[in-house]
């Protein structure tokens, strides 16, 4: 055991703190060959004031037992670590480095930032802001709400103009669909359907044996379109006839969950009846009764739970 200069070991052991807290640990180059031994170094530090939390930093980066003379030597050689005041540390306690709520987003241990106050002309900002946004996306969607009533009303105006031939003209009708456009056909069909004759049929028929050309090929086109959805037209017609009535059975009740239960176990109530009343819904919804709508979509939804859509 060797005794060292004070200063020296002053010097030494800050340099060595230093670089084993900036490094976390030694380079083997900057350790002695003793050092690098299975057993610890053992060195002797004269009585001096040395930094003891470097001192402390020091023994445990390095593993070395550091020994101390003088007064007070006998307990710090025991091999304890000290506190940043100097005092011995006890076993289990650790070395106060920072404040753990110092990375805390809220941390303001001096007041510096405020609570942010929600009345504040910035908030207000924003919530005007916010509420400006909202009543624009109102206009616009009253908007497209008015475009769209308007284009309804144009095109339900411009079927209207339109005049049906007599049901003793099927040549004047086969002319009124050569006239209508194709996004208009099943419209047309469905309201011609009472022209739509045995007679009408057989006409066109005739007409397509003495035609010739592009006409021929036109009214074999007419043919296969309004016979095949004619019979389209007439198999729904059927299927809403009875829905209806099962429609009208519910409303006109007095008590809409009682006669709901009784339709459920008499099997009236099925997607026919379902349909119907969607349809009802919509219809009033496009025609602007807000409050027949919902009645029929509340209506709707109490049927919902005991029929698969």
């Amino acid at each position: 055991m060797r005794a060292v200069n004070a200063a020296a070991v002053n010097a030494r052991a800050s340099a060595l703190a230093n670089r084993a807290s900036r490094d976390g640990t030694v380079s083997k180059s900057a350790r002695p060959a003793a050092a690098r031994s299975t057993h610890a170094r053992r060195a002797v530090v004269a009585r001096a004031e040395v930094d003891p939390q470097s001192l402390a930093i020091l023994q445990q980066k390095l593993g070395q037992t550091i020994r101390f003379e003088g007064a007070g030597a006998e307990s710090l050689n025991k091999g304890v670590l000290l506190d940043k005041s100097g005092a011995a540390m006890s076993k289990g306690d650790k070395i106060e480095t920072r404040d753990p709520n110092a990375l805390e987003i809220c941390h303001d241990p001096e007041g510096l930032f405020p609570d942010v106050d929600e009345t504040s002309s910035s908030m207000l900002i924003d919530r005007r802001l916010a509420a400006r946004n909202a009543e624009l996306e109102k206009e616009a969607e009253e908007e497209a709400k008015k475009e769209h009533k308007k284009r309804r009303e144009e095109l339900q105006a411009a079927r209207d103009a339109r005049q049906q031939p007599g049901v003793d003209d099927p040549e004047g009708l086969v002319q009124y669909f050569f006239e209508t456009e194709m996004n208009e056909m099943e419209y047309e069909i469905v309201r011609c359907r009472p022209l739509l004759t045995d007679s009408f049929f057989q006409s066109l028929t005739k007409s397509i044996e003495t035609a010739d050309g592009i006409d021929k090929e036109r009214r074999e086109a007419l043919y296969t379109v309004t016979s095949g959805f004619v019979g389209f037209v007439d198999q729904t017609t059927r299927a809403m006839l009875q829905p209806r009535e099962r429609m009208m059975k519910l409303l006109q009740a007095k008590d809409k969950k009682a006669m709901i239960l009784e339709m459920v176990e008499t099997g009236e109530l099925d997607v026919n009846l379902m349909a119907l009343l969607k349809t009802n819904e919509n219809t009033a919804r496009e025609a602007g009764k807000t409050q027949e709508a919902e009645f029929f979509k509340k209506i709707y939804n109490a049927c919902s739970k005991f029929v698969s859509v």
